[in-house]
């Protein structure tokens, strides 16, 4: 039994991030109540609270189950050499593709979350770490890339990195608007992403 009720208490956790993202994407976060949260699951507001003591607190748990979830569902391994950079970027892209809620809660997070410096700070102090993992392996891996002789010796590694995510960051954002891109999602990050990489590789002599 206790098994059962741990199962339902999470399961009702769920339903109520499910929940909240739905609202915050609908309203906004500042103008959604816990109230409203969870009325669209029949629920009490007091049981919203049992489990998250503000909405700060229910911004960052929303954040990182969405995170771990999309992770989990979608994951693909990279290993050292720009071929398999180049499969994992693209999979990772046609992942966003085919997962609308994950879309939803990206446009909600990027254009509709209002990110006051307090609630900014609160969220980052619980989630940062989270969300700066992929960079850093990102880092550790085009490293290991040029010490294997693919990447050019002059290239500076920091700098392709955060080149690399300027160009994810910015394809990402014109495709969950859907604003001046003709291509879909995977093949927009395909060709970016190969004018990059054409330009640091060491050529086969």
């Amino acid at each position: 039994m206790a098994r059962k009720t741990k199962e339902d208490a999470e399961q009702t956790r769920l339903a109520i991030l499910d929940s909240a993202l739905q609202t915050f994407y609908e309203k906004g976060f500042s103008r959604t109540t816990f109230d409203e949260i969870a009325k669209r699951i029949n629920l009490t507001k007091g049981a919203v609270y049992w489990y998250f003591r503000n909405k700060t607190d229910l911004i960052a748990a929303l954040i990182t189950q969405k995170i771990l979830e999309h992770r989990k569902n979608y994951h693909y391994e990279v290993s050292d050499s720009l071929s398999s950079l180049r499969c994992g970027i693209i999979n990772r892209a046609q992942a966003i593709e085919n997962d609308a809620d994950f879309r939803r809660f990206l446009f909600f997070v990027v254009y509709r979350m209002e990110w006051s410096p307090a609630v900014f700070d609160k969220v980052w102090s619980e989630i940062g770490e989270l969300c700066e993992l992929p960079d850093k392996e990102l880092y550790d891996v085009l490293l290991r890339i040029q010490k294997k002789g693919e990447i050019r010796q002059d290239i500076n590694i920091t700098e392709l990195r955060q080149i690399m995510i300027c160009l994810w960051k910015g394809i990402i954002d014109k495709y969950i608007l859907g604003v001046n891109i003709d291509m879909d999602l995977s093949t927009a990050m395909t060709k970016g992403f190969d004018m990059i990489i054409n330009g640091i590789k060491v050529e086969s002599k």
